[in-house]
Formats: C-alpha cells, structure tokens, sequence
C-alpha cells in the first residue's frame, strides 16, 4: 500500500513539473509572437527583427496560385519606424515540443483576415521565428 502512494505522490511530481515546463514553453512562444505582433502594428521593426531569425523567408501564394517569397530583412525593411498600422492580430494555437513550435496567428487588417502560420525554433536558448507562411480572405 505504502509503495502505491509513493508511486502517485511521484507520479504527481513528474506530472507538475511537466505541466510547469510546458506553461513556460508557451509563454516563450507567446512573448517572441508578441514582438511580431507588436513590431508591426507599432511600427517597430526592431521589435521584428528581435522575433525574427535572420534567415526567415515569407512565403505566400501570388496571383494565379504562384509562389511568392521574401527574404526577412526586406520584409522588416518594409516596416515604417513609428508608423502605427491600424492590424489587430491574436495567437490562435500553439503546438510546441521542448525546441520547436508551430504558431497560427489571425490578423485583421483593412479589408482582409490574415492567417500566418509560424514555424519556430529554439536557437541557442531563445525561441525564434525561423519561417512564415501567410495566406488571407476577404473579410465580410
């Protein structure tokens, strides 16, 4: 009997201590997603660039379904310094394991609801935006 409690009191600790890992995971998830968020609605591009790892790539698919790329330095150049952008954007989910992460990100913007979906690592210790894909509807 004793044995089986001190089975379930471990089984316990094992379980907080996983549950406590993952809380923090995704709260660093979130925070590198904010400064995405954030560093384009406020302007900020070294926000951005904070989020982003150097060698991201923006993919969309272009008029006829063709692919259309940009390297992440030119995409935070596009940002304008101190030009607030009227996108309201919110983390949609989150799917993470100890080093790597796919974020779905919402934005609304002007006439149109983005959806970019987020491909993360964690790069010597930080977490870091290694590549987006974005797609979008008309918004109604």
């Amino acid at each position: 009997m004793r044995t089986k409690y001190l089975i379930s009191m471990i089984v316990a600790v094992l379980v907080m201590i996983s549950t406590a890992d993952a809380q923090s995971r995704f709260d660093d998830i979130t925070t590198v997603v904010q400064k995405y968020l954030d560093g384009t609605s406020q302007g900020n591009p070294d926000l951005v660039s904070e989020a982003f790892l150097p060698s991201l790539e923006v993919q969309w698919l272009g008029e006829d379904d063709k692919l259309m790329r940009r390297p992440g330095p030119e995409y935070i150049s596009r940002i304008k310094k101190n030009e607030s952008v009227p996108r309201i954007g919110r983390i949609v989910s989150i799917d993470a394991t100890e080093r790597s992460a796919v974020v779905k990100v919402e934005i609304a913007w002007n006439d149109r609801i983005y959806t970019d979906y987020m491909l993360m690592l964690k790069v010597e210790g930080e977490w870091k935006i290694t590549n987006k894909i974005a797609t979008w509807i008309q918004n109604k």
